[in-house]
């Protein structure tokens, strides 16, 4: 399977180069960045990397959550199709249901730690989704929502982004540890699909 990952890898990589470059200046930039074999390798570090910042990409509430995490995989040298593939994992109307969610940890925590809130709570929220109407949030700082949201938002983020993380650590090194069982003699080379 390694060898079939890496064959169309090398087909991929091939093809966007000579395609890609025939382009503008951003497009040569960017080809020369996202095409290094260091975002594509197959390794522990890499995966786990790109798999912590496409999930957290996922549950963004923002356009293309796919090019947020390319950009954060290019930024910490992560596996740029794990991003992808877990920023993908957000259906598309999970949106709908994630910002009520990250608004109220963000509440949450700011009623917590004792910080000022908004005022608004779930009755409100339940009451403006039926109305289909702002009318119940009337009176309510917006700056103040804003924050819970933002608040909450990243707390959600670097959660799910740190629990990805550990996931797929843990795994691989479960992996490791079956193969090793099941093959005594045998050792890791330090190269390949394994590592």
């Amino acid at each position: 399977m390694e060898h079939r990952y890496r064959q169309l890898m090398r087909k991929v990589r091939l093809y966007l180069l000579t395609e890609v470059r025939k382009k503008s200046w951003a497009s040569k930039f960017l080809s020369a960045r996202v095409f290094d074999p260091v975002y594509w390798s197959w390794n522990r570090q890499s995966v786990a990397t790109g798999a912590a910042w496409g999930a957290a990409a996922a549950i963004a509430p923002l356009p293309m959550q796919s090019l947020w995490g390319v950009f954060a995989s290019l930024w910490r040298k992560g596996n740029i199709p794990v991003a992808i593939l877990m920023a993908w994992l957000s259906p598309p109307g999970f949106t709908f249901f994630a910002i009520p969610a990250q608004w109220w940890l963000g509440w949450f925590l700011f009623s917590l730690v004792g910080l000022p809130t908004s005022g608004a709570n779930w009755q409100m929220l339940k009451t403006g989704v039926q109305q289909w109407s702002w009318a119940p949030f009337d009176g309510l700082s917006i700056g103040m929502v804003s924050l819970e949201f933002l608040t909450g938002w990243i707390v959600s983020s670097v959660v799910l982004g740190c629990l990805c993380y550990g996931l797929v650590q843990l795994a691989w090194g479960a992996g490791h540890f079956l193969r090793s069982r099941k093959n005594p003699g045998k050792t890791s080379s330090g190269k390949g699909f394994g590592k």
